[in-house]
């Protein structure tokens, strides 16, 4: 129960983000969610703040500011109460779509799913 509590905790802290942000960039690191339903969503890439947040279907989540031909990380999570999610790698200048929600790092991502 305690690292539930921290954990909400974590993600009370974190800023306002916005979504639909620049795609494309150099310095950008987006992930868009291509499934049906909203889900939580987190992008982390160096030299950028982390960005966590509810994304709904067809919406997008990204960071600017990253290191340019660095990469990033990607993850969901069915909702902020589950501590199992996806993660995915993902260069610094790209957009991930998840196009499919499944438990425990199965997902289905645009880019391994072809």
């Amino acid at each position: 129960m305690r690292l539930m509590t921290l954990t909400l905790s974590v993600f009370a802290m974190l800023p306002a983000l916005s979504l639909n942000a620049a795609h494309g960039d150099a310095e950008t690191l987006c992930v868009r969610n291509d499934s049906g339903r909203s889900y939580l969503f987190a992008v982390d890439a160096p030299d950028a703040e982390r960005l966590v947040q509810d994304v709904p279907a067809g919406e997008s989540l990204c960071v600017n500011g990253a290191t340019a031909g660095a990469t990033g990380v990607v993850s969901v999570f069915e909702n902020i109460d589950v501590l199992e999610g996806c993660s995915r790698l993902v260069p610094v200048g790209q957009t991930e779509a998840m196009i499919q929600y499944v438990d425990f790092d199965r997902c289905f991502w645009e880019s391994n799913s072809n």
